[in-house]
This record gives structure tokens, C-alpha cells and sequence, in this order.
């Protein structure tokens, strides 16, 4: 479909102006009101996974940052060198914990 064409019904709904901005029309009927908006009673409640993240991020984002860089200075060495050596089976039981982990988060 091109860009260009609009599909029925849709035509009315918003106009452009000649600045490239878009403005709200009204529709058939209806009148623009002035003045200020209605007040609603707005809530909203965290669920307890959501509160626990949220406690998480925040002692994540407190915490010192590891210093990994001997490690990851040996890891590089290993590699260019080609004598780092994969234990795939660690990397399986990671793989699968990672997993088992994600579905505890989401059921």
C-alpha cells in the first residue's frame, strides 16, 4: 500500500498542517472544549516481582562496579594465543540454569 493513500474512514481523523505538524480534528458533532481538563482518580499498584526488581536495580546501581580486568586481560591472552579451551559442558549447565531462572521470572 502506498504511503500516500489513506483507508476509508481514516481521512478525517488527523490533518496536516502546512508547518509538517500534526493537529488533532474534531470529529462530526463534536465541539473543542476550553478551559480546564476533567480530574480523574488515577492509580496505580506495583506487583510484589515488580517492587522486588525495582529494590534490585537500585542496589545494582549502588554497587561497586567488579574490577574484572586481570581476568579479562588473561581471557584476551588465551584467545590471540589459541589455547583458551571452551568446557562445554560448564557452558550447558549455565545455559540451562539461565533458563530455569527465566521461567521462574515468567510462569
Amino acid at each position: 500500500m502506498a504511503i500516500d493513500k489513506i483507508p476509508p474512514g481514516l481521512a478525517n481523523s488527523t490533518a496536516l498542517a502546512g508547518n509538517g505538524k500534526y493537529k488533532a480534528s474534531a470529529q462530526p458533532g463534536e465541539s473543542k472544549t476550553q478551559g480546564a481538563p476533567a480530574v480523574g482518580q488515577d492509580s496505580v499498584s506495583l506487583t510484589p516481582e515488580a517492587r522486588r526488581m525495582s529494590q534490585m536495580q537500585q542496589s545494582l546501581a549502588s554497587a561497586p562496579a567488579p574490577d574484572n580486568s586481570a581476568r579479562l586481560d588473561a581471557l584476551k591472552k588465551a584467545i590471540n594465543e589459541g589455547s583458551y579451551q571452551v568446557d562445554s559442558e560448564r557452558l550447558a549447565a549455565n545455559i540451562s540454569r539461565f533458563e530455569q531462572d527465566i521461567e521462574t521470572l515468567y510462569p
